[in-house]
């Protein structure tokens, strides 16, 4: 009888498959929103499907489409699942109008993050221009709290780019620990800060080499505030496995090829969710209000992400504009570097800052306490 009712008369053998392709992509969407608060070590396939959310969620919309103009009541069977995951769907694409003032308030603390990428080369663009234009970008939009990943100074000389940085931009103090250093350089994660910095650290539970977390309590007026670097593990592509997403069918052995991206993603999927747990004992042990910002590696669906966020203000989500790209070298769809805070924060401002300094964009947000 049911079976009568949902395939009634004029229905025919193609929509029918339609309609059962149609139930396996909303299965897929169900398993990419499973993906946000499971963790990876207890089912080590859905990452996958929360990293695949955009193109499942589009293929959804694509049969919205199909039943608004064969059979609209069909719509139901999809449109209830995309809408159950609005927050999810709003973490990705921010439905407000661009404005163009970016004004900053002074009540307003403006916190920037930026993986800097070493400052190496970019577009054939030399190493030494990106290094100016990066200093002129600090400079214009004058955060009062930076914090940067991957980043290269000289520890001795008249080189050093924390200097540099700190001359040029009214930033006042920094908390700098490489997680790579010689006599003469040294490249890891920065803080810094126009206001003073009393106390600092590193998270060293679950660190991987330049992929670690960093924190700095900093004292504005009289509230002190815990700022929190993340840089979680990174997926460790190289450039053969970068050229293989692009274009699978160019690769010697698509099957070897196909098995050495997936075990690096699923090694790096659970790496993350580890770091995310260590930062997220941290936090409890604090008091202070907390911002927590830079490069995840990860996407809105993952564990990852959503525990870190867990009771926290995105800025992206409450300030956010279009579609979330920070990170555009390989395939530009790809949000992984946040701004977080405490809910005692008013987010007033978020930017995505569309130039390629690096591999990623610089981001920022102002908010007030």
């Amino acid at each position: 009888m049911a079976r009568r009712i949902l395939f009634r008369k004029n229905l025919g053998f193609f929509s029918k498959a339609i309609f059962i392709c149609n139930m396996v992509a909303v299965l897929f969407l169900i398993l990419s929103y499973a993906a946000s608060f499971i963790n990876p070590k207890t089912v080590w396939l859905l990452p996958f499907f929360g990293l695949g959310y955009l193109p499942i969620l589009i293929v959804n919309i694509g049969f919205i489409l199909y039943w608004l103009l064969r059979r609209p009541v069909y719509t139901l069977y999809t449109l209830i699942p995309v809408l159950l995951g609005w927050n999810l769907l709003t973490q990705h694409i921010g439905f407000r109008p661009k404005i163009s003032n970016s004004a900053k308030n002074e009540q307003d603390i403006r916190v920037m993050s930026f993986n800097a990428h070493l400052f190496n080369e970019v577009n054939k663009v030399p190493s030494t221009t990106i290094r100016n234009e990066v200093v002129s970008l600090i400079s214009n939009i004058d955060p009062d709290i930076l914090c940067m990943q991957e980043f290269f100074t000289k520890i001795k000389g008249t080189k050093q780019m924390s200097d540099r940085i700190l001359a040029e931009s009214g930033l006042q103090d920094y908390f700098f620990e490489p997680a790579t250093k010689s006599e003469h350089e040294g490249y890891g994660q920065v803080i810094f800060s126009k206001y003073p910095i009393i106390h600092s650290g590193t998270i060293t539970k679950n660190e991987y080499g330049i992929n670690r977390i960093t924190f700095a309590d900093i004292v504005k007026n009289q509230d002190t505030v815990r700022v929190y670097n993340v840089h979680l593990r990174s997926f460790g592509l190289q450039t053969e496995d970068k050229e293989f997403i692009q274009n699978p069918s160019a690769a010697p052995s698509e099957e070897h090829a196909t098995t050495r991206v997936g075990r690096k993603l699923k090694y790096a999927f659970e790496r993350r969710s580890r770091q995310a747990e260590a930062l997220r004992d941290h936090i409890m042990a604090t008091h202070h209000p907390i911002i927590i910002m830079g490069d995840f590696n990860d996407t809105p669906m993952s564990y990852s992400v959503n525990l870190i966020g867990k009771g926290m203000k995105n800025t992206f989500q409450e300030k956010g504009q279009g579609w979330g790209v920070t990170h555009y070298e390989m395939l530009p769809l790809f949000q992984i570097d946040y701004i977080f805070c405490s809910p005692q924060f008013h987010v007033e401002n978020y930017r995505i800052i569309k130039r390629e300094l690096s591999d990623h964009y610089p981001i920022f947000a102002d908010i007030r306490l």
